[in-house]
């Protein structure tokens, strides 16, 4: 079943039930002309681009980039998101073993599929990076530019471990303003750059509101699916998957503190790839919010270069 409602004026909330019965959502953020602006070259309309999101996050931290590139003047198009099960507004799993990027890779397949979303780009944050070269790799039909936000085939294990302990010991806020000073003391070194406003959208990656208190805005039973993992060996590498990207145009960001992605890997993912280009967001570490100015104008001007 499928179903779109009016959330904000802003998006459209869109609905539809996975292959087991969850009721999954995500955004649908309409391109729209601003008024006065110059009509773009190009004879074809953009692509389409598709927002997955990180381990804990939801289609909320691309909100800004989304009003960016849906009001660009010359090349707006519109932008999908999905909260991932047990994130966001969409139902948890009670089997906590299907939260795995196969599983996930199956429901955005069904997005793509119950929004009629023949041809796309992608952008992954993090987990959504990983999600991205598996969809290259099962579903290129259709699939033009790809943006990996701080993620590539070789995850550092301080990252890894660093992130796998905030979610085991994530804690409870009693307001925004507790929740936002949370985040503070937490990233604050890795991401010197924010102003208070960022700080307010880093805290919304982790929290929602419910009953009048803040949760978790992604099931808790997150941290169960890391317990396999032994930080104390190598962890292993998508450099497979990633040979699927190289017939497709791809943007690397990286955030200049990352603990996730490292330089040689950059390097690396570069001299492979030879449609590839890479930046580095300053100030910033795993992952980048993609919403200061310098970021949002690459993003879209790579897209429109690629559309």
């Amino acid at each position: 079943m499928v179903n779109s409602q009016q959330k904000a004026p802003e998006w459209s909330e869109l609905s539809f039930s996975s292959h087991d019965g969850l009721r999954l959502v995500g955004r649908h953020y309409e391109a729209v002309r601003v008024k006065g602006a110059r009509r773009s070259s190009c004879k074809k309309q953009p692509n389409p681009l598709l927002c997955l999101s990180s381990l804990t996050g939801n289609s909320g931290e691309f909100h800004k980039l989304a009003r960016f590139l849906t009001t660009h003047a010359e090349h707006p198009r519109d932008v999908y998101c999905l909260d991932y099960r047990g994130r966001g507004g969409s139902e948890n799993d009670y089997t906590s073993a299907n939260y795995n990027s196969y599983v996930e890779l199956r429901d955005i397949l069904d997005f793509l599929v119950a929004f009629d979303l023949p041809h796309f780009d992608i952008i992954g944050s993090s987990r959504g990076g990983i999600n991205a070269m598996l969809m290259a790799s099962v579903r290129p039909a259709g699939l033009g530019a790809l943006i990996l936000n701080d993620l590539g085939p070789v995850l550092e294990p301080s990252g890894v471990a660093r992130v796998l302990g905030y979610l085991a010991n994530m804690p409870q806020p009693t307001s925004w303003t507790d929740a936002t000073q949370i985040m503070r003391s937490m990233y604050e070194t890795s991401f010197p750059a924010l102003d208070e406003g960022d700080w307010r959208a880093f805290a919304e990656r982790y929290y929602k509101e419910h009953d009048g208190q803040l949760v978790a805005s992604y099931d808790t039973r997150l941290r169960l699916t890391s317990r396999h993992l032994n930080l104390q060996k190598t962890l292993p590498d998508m450099w497979g998957q990633y040979l699927a990207l190289f017939n497709h145009p791809l943007l690397i960001i990286r955030g200049e503190n990352s603990d996730m992605l490292s330089r040689k890997t950059v390097e690396q993912m570069r001299t492979l790839h030879w449609r590839s280009r890479a930046v580095t967001v300053p100030g910033q570490g795993h992952a980048p919010l993609l919403r200061d100015q310098p970021s949002l104008q690459t993003i879209g001007a790579f897209l429109a270069e690629h559309d």
